[in-house]
């Protein structure tokens, strides 16, 4: 999932650690840094190499490690769990710009580095709570698999240490414990129960009403095609123009599907025209889009779209020419289980729409739902005394 990603990257490169490679999942990440990117740009090596440029351990024993600098529905965020997060979002600055010298220097939107680091981790313990208030609130329970799963981070991360004392050991090192390490994997396993609760698997009790309505207005397209290309391979195996004589070739074959398609008259038209594009059409992309392309403005080469949205649902057009061949296309209606033809889409129309969904849940209602007040201590951080150059 998500969240569990942007989790790894985050504390897992920052505690030089290999957490949830590979996690596969894509529910929608609450947990999300002020700058996830730089987060996961970031790696291990750099942060370890960051790490001694500031007096780090004077940082972290100008407070108490039960000083509590935060309480969020009555439970009291501690220095020492507090400091684990600035660790991080310190060494994720440094890993990208070098030293910090002034904290009241600007980094971003007029926010000075202590202000990015200070707001940063309150971000990412206000969304942790937002979550766990949510599953109190949907009155979730975690599944014996997701336990068993946030136990087998654990044993796993163990055994790559070599044993719980020296994975203890590595995380002290990094100002983190193992209560506040596992809160934060946690979470993500909360998070999904929250919306599996909410919206089901993958976003599956997303009804089409709903995702129509939440989409209104972004102006989505589907369409499927035939297509007859017009480059070719030369024998520097490079995609050139064919030329007007094979053009020609080309567009006569296009007019004559055109033909069949204007005089079918049987009573199955949608799976007539799958079969003539399985059989004839050179897009290679219908293989993984054997539904049609679902795509917005500017996904498609502009002739292609203007041919589209000139089309009523069910219609088909003449041929149209684009770079690269002739198109005859077939306007659909809105299938959402299908994945936008848009760069980095990896998830259907339903389930990013269901996770849109839940993270304005959590943004605006969950978040918004908790008393958050700050003590004396946390007024009072003053990086520039605290963080004296080592």
């Amino acid at each position: 999932m998500i969240l569990k990603r942007t989790a790894a990257a985050l504390i897992g490169a920052a505690l030089a650690l290999s957490l949830l490679s590979g996690c596969g999942s894509q529910t929608v990440s609450p947990l999300v840094s002020a700058s996830p990117d730089a987060a996961q740009s970031a790696s291990a090596d750099d942060l370890a190499s960051a790490a001694g440029t500031l007096n780090m351990a004077g940082a972290y024993e100008s407070q108490s490690p039960d000083t509590v600098m935060m309480t969020v529905n009555g439970n009291s965020v501690l220095w020492e769990e507090y400091f684990c997060l600035i660790y991080i979002f310190v060494n994720q600055i440094q890993s990208q710009i070098g030293q910090i010298t002034d904290w009241s220097e600007t980094i971003v939107d007029d926010s000075s580095y202590e202000d990015y680091v200070l707001d940063s981790a309150v971000n990412y313990v206000l969304q942790e709570a937002a979550i766990r208030y949510g599953f109190e609130q949907l009155g979730v329970t975690l599944s014996d698999e997701s336990q068993a799963e946030v136990q087998g981070i654990w044993d796993e991360q163990v055994e790559a240490a070599g044993g719980e004392s020296d994975l203890i050991a590595r995380l002290e090192e990094q100002y983190c414990t193992k209560d506040i390490y596992l809160k934060y994997i946690r979470a993500s396993y909360l998070a999904d129960a929250c919306f599996e609760e909410l919206y089901g698997e993958k976003g599956s009790n997303l009804s089409d009403e709903d995702v129509a309505d939440y989409t209104l207005e972004d102006g989505y397209l589907m369409a499927k095609h035939i297509l007859m290309l017009t480059k070719k391979t030369d024998e520097s195996g490079n995609q050139v123009d064919m030329t007007n004589d094979e053009k020609a070739q080309v567009r006569e074959k296009m007019e004559g599907f055109l033909d069949q398609l204007e005089s079918y008259d049987g009573d199955n038209f949608d799976t007539y025209f799958d079969e003539l594009m399985t059989t004839n059409s050179e897009d290679p992309g219908s293989i993984s889009n054997p539904n049609g392309y679902l795509f917005q403005s500017g996904n498609m080469v502009p002739e292609f779209e203007d041919a589209t949205k000139a089309l009523e649902i069910g219609q088909f057009s003449d041929i149209v020419e684009t770079n690269y061949g002739y198109h005859i296309i077939y306007r659909i209606p809105l299938n959402y289980d299908v994945v936008p033809s848009a760069p980095g889409s990896t998830d259907s129309l339903r389930y990013s729409t269901a996770y849109s969904m839940y993270d304005a849940t959590v943004q605006v209602v969950w978040l918004n739902s908790l008393d958050v007040t700050y003590s004396d201590a946390y007024d009072a951080l003053d990086f520039n005394k605290i963080f004296a150059v080592g």
